[in-house]
């Protein structure tokens, strides 16, 4: 069939407006990245998230024997905040999508849903257009790999970062977690490492106490790996903290379990390390997990749409 000159032209621009609708205005990041102007000496940010210890066990345990590398040691480079809770949904997915989003949402703990707004991370490479290798979900839970994307329908499948969550040990994630750093030098990271959660749900005292100590040498190690990285020495921050807590005990059925309102399930650890956060100091500043992702927001320069957090501006330095 013989169609007019000026069909051709329509179907084009027909073509072309549909290209533009079905995809949306975000593209994905290139390799031309764009650098955001801050007052700050912070140019990575690493968030690190240690599944499910109980405070009592952590900081909240006067000995501090299961986190003696915190205590002797980064305690007096960083800020401990004695008064963090997570006052969403005490489970793993609920309490990271409250960290990467800053925002609480009682999502599915099954990994089947994406987080309603998008991650820090999403908004950095959006507005950083830095590579996706630039930025990582690291885990030792494979659900978490949802935290990369969300359903938001203008954020969906854009600007999405680099993900390795795989159900394993917390020594094994942690030699990813090197290997990344050494290779691709990331510098913008959400680390989960699941340990003392793991040990926890197995009903395992001896083992959940070793988790607890093994992922405070995890977190002292890391540091150090950030203090010794002529990429990262000087500038880099780091946040710890936890994704929940677990019941108390003479609560249910003790440190086996979480996901209630009591003070063993809401009540968290926090630290803070960086160049632009004091140091040596201990706060008691009531503090939330959706405080985490404003600040990363705040230290890098970029901007986050629908946070329901507050930038934690006592740990800066005047």
């Amino acid at each position: 069939m013989n169609y007019p000159k000026y069909s051709y032209l329509y179907l084009t621009v027909l073509f072309a407006f549909a290209s533009v609708l079905f995809t949306g205005c975000h593209k994905p990041a290139n390799l031309n990245s764009v650098a955001i102007e801050t007052n700050y000496k912070t140019e990575n940010v690493f968030v690190v998230v240690i599944d499910g210890p109980r405070y009592s066990e952590t900081w909240g345990d006067p000995t501090h024997s299961l986190i003696p590398n915190m205590h002797n040691t980064l305690a007096g480079k960083g800020i401990i905040n004695q008064e963090f809770y997570n006052l969403g949904t005490t489970h793993t997915m609920p309490g990271h999508t409250a960290v990467a989003t800053g925002t609480y949402e009682d999502i599915s703990n099954t990994g089947r849903q994406y987080p309603s707004n998008p991650s820090f991370l999403q908004h950095w490479l959006y507005q950083t257009q830095n590579a996706p290798a630039k930025a990582w979900v690291v885990g030792s839970k494979k659900k978490l790999q949802v935290l990369s994307n969300c359903s938001s329908v203008s954020w969906r499948n854009s600007y999405l970062p680099s993900v390795n969550t795989v159900d394993r040990l917390d020594k094994e994630t942690f030699k990813e977690v090197k290997k990344i750093i050494s290779t691709h030098h990331p510098k913008l990271m959400l680390i989960n490492l699941k340990g003392p959660d793991f040990w926890g749900h197995g009903d395992d005292w001896f083992m959940y106490k070793y988790g607890i100590r093994q992922t405070d040498s995890m977190l002292n190690a890391l540091v150090t790996i950030i203090e010794t990285d002529s990429v990262y020495a000087g500038k880099t921050s780091l946040i710890m903290t936890n994704d929940h807590g677990r019941h108390l005990e003479g609560m249910q059925n003790g440190f086996v379990s979480h996901g209630d309102k009591c003070l063993g399930c809401t009540h968290i650890n926090f630290y803070a390390y960086g160049p632009d956060f004091k140091s040596g100091v201990i706060l008691n500043n009531q503090r939330h997990l959706i405080d985490v992702a404003p600040t990363v927001a705040e230290l890098l320069g970029f901007k986050m749409e629908q946070v329901k957090g507050d930038i934690m501006t006592e740990l800066f330095k005047e």
